[in-house]
């Protein structure tokens, strides 16, 4: 029998939460939980116990491609990384990045629960960034790591944005980039009043859900059965 591939984000900060969710669910790799309580590890796969499933670490922000393309079959991701996929562009077939994944069939898992997209800047230009909604003469300069996440939101709120991309530090922008604001992922805020930068506007907020392949949900019946046990242990 084929075993169901689950792909986990191998991160410190989400491994341990992303892996208890399929542990309620009878998904569970004892050497998997003596390596997550090393905190330090370099291998990347591992069979479950009960012999039907295996789990592969993976970086975050691969997993949705990893669901997309049929490397595995079902995984955990954040919104930040999923819909940052599906909006970048089309894949070599022709059909929307995304286009083989669900993200609906359970609810939001909560574990960024405090993690949300913000628009930031420094105080003095707050006031220029409003008066940039709506104008159709006004251009907003924005720094961000998510450029198809941030273009939708401001295309949503009627700005005019040109929008530049960022590996990181976006906090250095408005000062030395000559950036208006920057689009950013907030958790305390810590790291914006420390540059001497200021929300400006609450904007998306990021959601942990899990990924189904669409593929894998119509050719293989003991999906179901995985997808059953998440929702039974979500409850």
């Amino acid at each position: 029998m084929r075993k169901i591939v689950i792909a986990l984000p191998k991160g410190q900060k989400l491994l341990g939460q992303a892996y208890e969710v399929f542990k309620r669910a009878g998904y569970f790799s004892a050497a998997l939980e003596d390596e997550i309580a090393k905190k330090e590890r370099k291998r990347l796969e591992y069979d479950c116990d009960c012999g039907t499933a295996m789990f592969l670490l993976v970086r975050v922000a691969d997993i949705p491609q990893y669901i997309d393309r049929n490397w595995a079959d079902i995984g955990i991701a954040a919104s930040d990384c999923y819909r940052e996929y599906e909006l970048s562009h089309l894949n070599s077939r022709g059909a929307m990045r995304g286009d083989n994944f669900i993200t609906d069939l359970l609810p939001d898992l909560k574990l960024c629960e405090k993690a949300r997209f913000c628009v930031a800047g420094r105080p003095e230009s707050k006031d220029f960034y409003f008066s940039c909604k709506k104008s159709d003469n006004k251009i907003l300069t924005a720094a961000t790591q998510h450029p198809n996440i941030a273009a939708s939101y401001f295309a949503s709120q009627g700005f005019i944005a040109d929008i530049v991309t960022i590996s990181g530090s976006s906090e250095l922008m408005p000062k030395h980039g000559d950036m208006d604001v920057i689009f950013d992922i907030v958790e305390t805020g810590r790291a914006l009043r420390e540059n001497g930068l200021v929300i400006f506007e609450e904007a998306v907020p990021i959601q942990t859900k899990v990924l189904v392949s669409k593929a894998a949900l119509k050719y293989d019946a003991n999906m179901q059965d995985v997808v059953g046990r998440l929702k039974g242990a979500s409850k």
